[in-house]
């Protein structure tokens, strides 16, 4: 019997629960555990990153978890195999029973579900749902009924859902937001000068980042502003390729008030460094998320996860409809948990540049969203308060299946 099993439906679900099963690791000691992941939306290449063996059923279909949102989307999901895909995952869930100590369920219904159907005691990590939504995108009776009869514990993610869920009798314990986890800034710097005011730009991590990445700059290019310097900073995936994105700005007509900078480096993982219109650059950059977060004065995201941490530290946020699956009604759910924290704008260049400069323009606005957002996402170190919480659980199992034993 194996001692945890993960559970995630979702790409932001699952590095989320990578940080808590880093946290876990890392208080347990690196081999005393025994851990396997199912993500039960995409491949799960935050769990293979992380070194995770990978189980379970696959959903690789078009939605990317999102078909419940749009029905176009569920209509492509119906067609691509939407029923075998979540019978599969029913079985798949059914002939865990009895494989596992326990399981830690991250996401919403999708997780706690499996994790019901396997018969296994379970902690969830509520990362998809928030009092802040409305009744049709919060928490169900059906979610809170299920974590009432078979959840040891719910971990929200934010304080102002802990008062909805002890009225529902379900077990709960607020310890912060694994989301605002590995945030730190690395203090290499993004070779920025200290005078130029920086946007983080978020294309987002899905399929469709790269025409995303194109529509932000065309937007980018747009953007009025004073003579101080201004440099758009597109934090780009960890393994996304920049020769091949290198190409398509050049090869794209969205692109074109950029060139490459002749003074920055330009090969392997470097950042790629343009020049736009007046004192506007533009740098891309895969390994430097946080300390584009950190340096930046404001937002502009069609992100999932990286958008909600955005405004976690501090950044008012210009939220965009990307053009795959978190298109227009992925960003008017989300604005209903921002709030004030966030405006939204159409996925038009004269629409994006306007709102950046106005913000840019209004310190007193960007002052009120940035309240708001440290409000929503909260404080870090929950990841490692919710392993201890874990790890204590499976010591308190009994000594017969103490952590490590064999099965």
């Amino acid at each position: 019997m194996k001692d945890v099993l993960f559970l995630g439906n979702g790409h932001g679900e699952d590095t989320i629960a990578v940080k808590v099963l880093r946290a876990l690791r890392a208080q347990a000691g690196p081999e005393a555990l025994s851990v396997e992941a199912w993500p039960m939306v995409g491949t799960g290449a935050a769990y293979r990153k992380a070194g995770v063996p990978v189980v379970g059923a696959l959903n690789t279909l078009p939605s990317e978890g999102f078909a419940t949102l749009d029905w176009s989307m569920m209509w492509r999901d119906l067609q691509a195999g939407w029923i075998a895909t979540h019978w599969r995952q029913v079985r798949a869930a059914r002939a865990m029973a009895g494989r596992y100590r326990m399981m830690v369920a991250v996401g919403d219904i999708v997780p706690i579900a499996a994790a019901v159907l396997a018969r296994t005691p379970f902690y969830f990590v509520g990362s998809a749902k928030s009092s802040y939504y409305d009744a049709l995108h919060g928490y169900t009776g059906l979610e809170k009924r299920l974590l009432r009869r078979h959840c040891l514990m719910t971990f929200p993610r934010d304080a102002f859902t802990v008062s909805e869920l002890e009225r529902a009798h379900v077990p709960t314990l607020y310890l912060g937001n694994p989301m605002m986890d590995e945030l730190d800034a690395s203090g290499r710097g993004l070779g920025v000068a200290d005078k130029t005011t920086v946007v983080a730009m978020l294309p987002g991590s899905r399929a469709d980042a790269g025409d995303n990445l194109l529509a932000l700059l065309q937007a980018a290019a747009s953007v009025a502003h004073g003579a101080a310097p201004l440099c758009f900073a597109f934090a780009l995936h960890p393994d996304a390729d920049l020769e091949a994105i290198r190409r398509m700005i050049a090869e794209d007509p969205r692109a074109a008030a950029w060139r490459p900078s002749a003074d920055a480096p330009q090969g392997g993982s470097a950042p790629i460094f343009y020049r736009g219109p007046a004192a506007s650059s533009a740098l891309l950059a895969t390994d430097a998320f946080a300390d584009i977060l950190h340096r930046a004065t404001l937002a502009v995201g069609m992100a999932g996860t990286a958008n909600e941490q955005a405004i976690g530290l501090g950044l008012p946020l210009i939220t965009v409809p990307g053009s795959g699956s978190q298109g227009e009604k992925y960003v008017r759910m989300k604005m209903e948990y921002f709030g004030p924290a966030a405006i939204a704008v159409a996925r038009r260049p004269e629409a994006i540049a306007g709102a950046v400069s106005r913000l840019l323009a209004d310190p007193q606005a960007r002052a009120r969203m940035q309240a708001a957002g440290r409000e929503r996402m909260g404080e870090p170190g929950a990841s490692r308060a919710i392993a201890g919480h874990i790890l204590h659980g499976l010591v308190r199992a009994g000594s017969e299946d103490a952590p490590g034993a064999a099965a």
